[in-house]
């Protein structure tokens, strides 16, 4: 190939227009060490821009199967949120937000430390000693996206080892046995003391009562929220009850009861409670039905077929709330 032409239009080039020649030599030098220098590892394989194990969207995601071998579970998108298929076949509410961080954790596993890719390998040492749990996602048609088996953590940071369709072994960064519950059936049940409602159901009132230390009601009119006591009525700051209807749709059992096999004492009478919830559309009540014998709270949501277990100290902020929080300014007489 003859190069002494293209010699000729650079030499020409650069007499006619030299700054043209110039900062475009610039900028293919700062091309050249951009690459020869890496700062953002662009061009160096890194954990981030290895290769995904779902190559997918979250809201491709239809149906998860989570648990161990045997013993799965069949999470099921609907269009209220999550289902739960328990090995029963008894289908419950899911936690929607347990399965969430599930599905963005399953999104973020690179294949990037492949440890082994031989059958001879000793499995147990890395927790795939044969009843390990079993992940697996599919889309709307029933297709398998991809799955795995879930090993031992890592004695040392928030790695897991796992096994893939291929028999290979790899360590991912991310702690699927927190994000799993490490196969347990109850750990992706609803476990919220008050049912999800949609946003356009707008909230008119809130009573709690029973107890003999506090009693009080919330209620919209107009505009206003007014706290109403024995002592009286006052405007109620607005941002501060919203803030309290949060800290109560947002109750959460610390354990599920999926047999009704435990004895409950009664709820003693000074430690009985209830809170009413009242919307445009329907009823809201978490109440106990008895405790456990560690003194714990034990409730039945309606709809569920299984109870809600919850310590009294996450009552606290509700139960022994502060009602001068709520002051704005009295009701004129």
């Amino acid at each position: 190939m003859d190069f002494s032409k293209y010699s000729d239009l650079l030499r020409r080039t650069y007499k006619e227009y030299p700054q043209i020649l110039l900062f475009f030599g610039n900028i293919v030098l700062a091309i050249l060490l951009l690459i020869a220098k890496d700062p953002w590892d662009w061009f160096k394989k890194t954990y981030q821009n290895s290769e995904s194990f779902y190559k997918i969207k979250s809201e491709e995601i239809q149906t998860i199967i989570s648990g161990r071998k045997g013993q799965e579970n069949i999470l099921n998108r609907n269009l209220d949120g999550w289902t739960v298929q328990l090995p029963s076949g008894l289908v419950l509410p899911g936690d929607s937000a347990r399965i969430e961080e599930l599905i963005q954790t399953c999104l973020h596993l690179r294949k990037f430390t492949l440890l082994s890719e031989s059958n001879s390998v000793s499995k147990e040492e890395f927790g795939l000693g044969g009843d390990e749990p079993v992940l697996e996602l599919k889309d709307v048609s029933g297709n398998s996206l991809g799955k795995i088996l879930i090993g031992a953590p890592v004695r040392k940071g928030s790695g897991t080892y796992i096994l893939d369709e291929k028999n290979q072994i790899w360590l991912v960064k991310e702690n699927l046995k927190s994000v799993t519950g490490g196969g347990k059936l109850d750990f992706f049940l609803s476990r919220s003391l008050v049912p999800p409602f949609p946003s356009r159901e707008k909230v008119s009132e809130i009573k709690i009562y029973g107890l003999s230390s506090i009693n009080f009601n919330l209620s919209k009119q107009g505009e206003n929220w007014i706290l109403e006591t024995s002592g009286g009525q006052i405007v109620a700051s607005s941002e501060e009850v919203e803030n309290y209807l949060e800290e109560i749709k947002k109750l959460s059992a610390d354990e599920v009861l999926l047999e009704k096999s435990e004895d409950l004492s009664p709820v003693p009478k000074d430690r009985n409670f209830k809170i009413e919830i009242i919307t445009s559309m329907d009823r809201y009540i978490v109440s106990p039905i008895g405790m456990t014998k560690l003194g714990s709270y034990v409730f039945q949501r309606e709809g569920l077929s299984y109870r809600l277990v919850l310590d009294p100290w996450n009552l606290e902020s509700i139960l022994q709330k502060d009602l001068a929080d709520f002051s704005s300014r009295f009701v004129s007489p």
